[in-house]
């Protein structure tokens, strides 16, 4: 019998050969996991986004359309867990694949138990999203032209909302709340993966490369997220001086709101004088 895949683990499977993608797929199944195992790239972007899968085991050899490795392409769009087979059997090849975002990596030849064990393995690890600031932060933290609403898990520069994944967002927000210090990636990965995470600490740099590229996109003449070289990163000054100049209008904006009604209390003043 087919085990219930309601509350399965979800597998999205990429590998190009056919046979041993049948393998794999057979092995996971009987493992317990729910498995889709589409055969071209295009589906397999569409699954990485409607099937929402826990892990994914991508063949670093399938290509998107652009012609880029399609595991870089889900690193930017997903938040599961990445699982590499590599065909190279080189080291080398494998701490490319750790350092570009991906979570786990393997080298062919690979046996179906051993995909099973390392699936079960990064699903061990925590990956909760939480918070480490006030128990009733805002819900809206704006920045200049920058706007993060944790309500609606919306990013905005000026009318452009820009796409986020959950981790992504959950980096930004950091940042945004301490807009003046810098954060280092051990606190990163703390508030956004938890304490317990296990992995390579350059997750936090891949993340938000593709972060930046998307801000970028939206608003091409400002950088958002700065580097601090060996440090860790923050909210760029080109933010803070925009946000400090709205500050700066909109108090001046109040002050002529108030001015008129400041000179109609002299000119009340100076009439009852007058008449008294």
């Amino acid at each position: 019998m087919e085990p219930s895949t309601q509350f399965s683990p979800r597998v999205l499977l990429a590998i190009e050969d056919l046979r041993l993608r049948r393998t794999n797929e057979a092995g996971l199944r009987a493992a317990g996991f729910s498995v889709s195992a589409p055969g071209d790239a295009d589906a397999v972007s569409v699954l990485a986004e409607s099937f929402s899968p826990d892990v994914l085991v991508i063949d670093t050899v399938m290509q998107d359309t652009d012609d880029r490795p399609l595991y870089q392409r889900l690193r930017h769009d997903t938040d599961g867990y990445l699982l590499c087979i590599e065909s190279a059997g080189r080291d080398r090849a494998r701490v490319e694949l750790l350092r570009s975002g991906a979570d786990d990596a393997v080298s062919l030849p690979v046996s179906s138990d051993e995909i099973v064990a390392r699936c079960h393995a990064l699903l061990r690890r925590p990956r909760e999203i939480r918070t480490g600031w006030d128990p009733v932060p805002s819900s809206i933290v704006t920045l200049g032209p920058l706007t993060i609403d944790t309500g609606r898990h919306e990013i905005r520069l000026g009318d452009t909302e820009v796409p986020a994944t959950r981790i992504e967002f959950s980096l930004l927000e950091h940042l945004c709340r301490r807009p003046t210090e810098v954060a280092s990636r051990s606190e990163l990965l703390e508030s956004v993966w938890g304490q317990n995470w296990v992995g390579d600490t350059h997750v936090v740099d891949v993340h938000l490369s593709n972060l930046r590229r998307k801000l970028d996109q939206a608003a091409p003449e400002l950088r958002v997220v700065h580097t601090v070289r060996g440090v860790g990163f923050r909210i760029s000054n080109e933010v803070l001086d925009a946000a400090e100049a709205q500050v700066a209008a909109g108090q001046r904006a109040v002050a002529r709101q108030a001015q008129p009604a400041a000179d109609d209390e002299v000119e009340e003043h100076l009439t009852g004088i007058q008449l008294g």
